[in-house]
């Protein structure tokens, strides 16, 4: 029987999000593994591959990035797992890092510890699996905006990083983007330089799809918060 027999599409949303993968890998009633709880400062590379050993890291609070050599891959957040399905890229590779942009608590977990867990259960498998797939998304969506325009490329950054990160503002579905977000670290992650994305920028302004505020703070509408 299929995978899409046994579970609709919210339901796996539902049972086997990344928090709830967490719930499972923390709790000690079986197959009990360590955790070690980290705080890392600002600008600080948070290593998944040392001495031979490789690391996954359950985020509770703060920012960073996911680079490959100088082209920021992705963000990720609260409640999110780095190093999961990070098998798809070579860990150990010195290109591959990632580095936070704002002081990050986190929680630490072998990985091999934590598939083993994850296999050791009935349905455990999803978990791994649908973060794989999350993954692959990641890399289609990435090579799918690569065809755009510098333009079209810096507003689909921009309305991702809002409804992941953006602050709301007084104005229904206008959030602000975190001043963390710099314009360099916009521009490596849409993959162009400065000056293109200055142009950028003002050309989305002049079209009323963005706001600057005199501090240099973009504001935009995001479609669904939901």
């Amino acid at each position: 029987m299929g995978q899409n027999n046994l579970y609709s599409r919210e339901m796996i949303k539902q049972e086997f999000n990344q928090p709830k993968l967490f719930k499972l890998l923390a709790e000690n009633t079986f197959f009990h593994i360590e955790k070690i709880n980290m705080t890392f400062k600002k600008n600080t590379t948070i290593p998944l591959y040392q001495d031979d050993t490789e690391y996954i890291y359950y985020i509770c609070d703060g920012i960073a990035s996911v680079s490959i050599t100088d082209e920021v891959f992705e963000f990720k957040g609260p409640s999110e797992f780095i190093g999961l399905s990070d098998s798809m890229i070579n860990t150990n590779n010195e290109d591959f890092k990632v580095t936070t942009i704002t002081e990050t608590i986190i929680w630490r977990f072998l990985k091999s510890d934590v598939i083993a867990k994850i296999m050791s259960t009935q349905e455990g498998y999803l978990f791994h699996y649908l973060s794989m797939l999350d993954q692959y998304s990641l890399f289609t969506k990435k090579l799918m905006t690569m065809k755009k325009t510098h333009k079209e490329r810096v507003f689909i950054a921009l309305q991702e990083v809002g409804k992941k990160f953006g602050t709301l503002t007084n104005r229904a579905n206008y959030v602000k983007i975190p001043p963390v977000f710099t314009r360099n670290l916009i521009a490596q992650y849409v993959g162009i330089g400065l000056t293109k994305l200055s142009d950028s920028l003002l050309a989305l302004q002049e079209e009323d799809l963005i706001q600057m505020t005199s501090k240099r703070e973009i504001i935009l509408e995001i479609e669904s918060l939901i």
